[in-house]
């Protein structure tokens, strides 16, 4: 059986997808909990061995192509459900695959049908539902995003007696490449790797990668530590997060060692996986201690305020130095003695 996908969706919020088995939502004190899940079942034939393919609709379609995916609905619950089936919108932004609400429309959700809308099952019994994408011939080229949603709502009354909406929603993905001549590439860069310490004296490795391809890639992996004081090494420490990135965005992945691993230096070896695509690269990077802040200002601060005293001082010091020359030009010439300013007795010899 392949892995089931999907996420909690509550009160019509959409959030990030992710690999689910189950979707359940929080009811009112008594009331059992929704359980339902979904899963893809076709698998394009190039794809057979794509991790990614086996969770998500993952393909590349020429325009004018017309392709039909199946996927699996079970419910899990103990009493009969109704749910409905449908695309929605859905992008990529901050490292997150993000899916719509409420059936926003798209390019790519105009081309998508699925063959029952509404479905009705018994407690414990599954169906599959058909998903048939035609892609247009004048499709705009390059990859798309979507979301396959499937959706039970229900209305409940609380303890108090008000009435709640509670909709739940799990999907499958969609990242789909339009185009001709063959599908684009899928290629990335981890770009830097550098350690850090926090306040609370927790260690982390930061990992930026850039997506160079012309695939979206959602990105998990692993960081290993060797080389450090002693000779020793640490890890592998999984990543804390996947993030998804389209093509050419960036992003941060974050791996989490233990309080207790030393500052190093270490030889830092990061490898990231999307589906089928691997990279990895080293750095020596060093977990640096905690700077206690004093009060007071840094001696750089010193510096810098005592440069902009010096230059107020020349500057005062040319001000004064000029209005004295200014006074001499203007002083009388007298003519039984040199330039002298005038006395409080009036001028010399009178």
């Amino acid at each position: 059986m392949r892995r089931l996908l999907g996420t909690i969706m509550l009160l019509l919020a959409a959030g990030t997808l992710s690999p689910a088995a189950i979707a359940a939502t929080h009811r009112p004190a008594g009331q059992i909990p929704q359980r339902f899940g979904v899963r893809l079942v076709d698998v394009p034939v190039d794809e057979a061995h794509n991790p990614r393919a086996l969770r998500y609709i993952v393909d590349y379609l020429p325009t004018g192509t017309v392709v039909h995916r199946r996927i699996l609905i079970m419910n899990q619950e103990a009493r009969t459900a109704r749910f409905t089936i449908y695309p929605d919108a859905a992008q990529i932004a901050r490292g997150l695959f993000t899916g719509d609400a409420g059936q926003t429309r798209s390019e790519l959700t105009e081309w998508v049908r699925v063959q029952h809308q509404v479905m009705t099952l018994r407690p414990g019994a599954s169906a599959t539902d058909m998903v048939t994408i035609k892609v247009p011939p004048m499709a705009t080229r390059g990859e798309h995003y979507g979301v396959i949603w499937v959706q039970q709502a229900a209305h409940l009354r609380t303890a108090r007696g008000f009435g709640v909406n509670d909709v739940a929603r799990i999907g499958v993905r969609v990242y789909l490449a339009v185009g001709r001549g063959g599908a684009p590439p899928t290629n990335f860069t981890i770009a830097s790797i550098a350690g850090h310490r926090s306040a609370t004296g927790r260690p982390s490795i930061l990992v930026h990668v850039e997506n160079t391809g012309g695939r979206a890639v959602d990105l998990n992996g692993t960081a290993r530590l060797a080389d450090g004081p002693g000779k020793t090494a640490a890890g592998p420490f999984r990543a804390q997060q996947i993030i998804s990135l389209a093509p050419g965005q960036t992003g941060n992945m974050t791996f989490a060692p233990p309080s207790s691993l030393p500052n190093g230096p270490w030889q830092a070896k990061v490898t990231l996986t999307s589906g089928l695509t691997t990279s990895a690269a080293t750095a020596t990077i060093q977990f640096a201690p905690l700077v206690t802040s004093r009060p007071g200002l840094s001696v750089m601060a010193w510096l810098s305020l005592s440069l902009v005293a010096a230059v107020a001082v020349l500057a005062v010091v040319a001000f004064i130095a000029a209005r004295r020359a200014a006074r001499r030009r203007r002083a009388p010439a007298w003519p039984d003695g040199p330039d002298t300013p005038e006395s409080p007795e009036g001028p010399a010899g009178w």
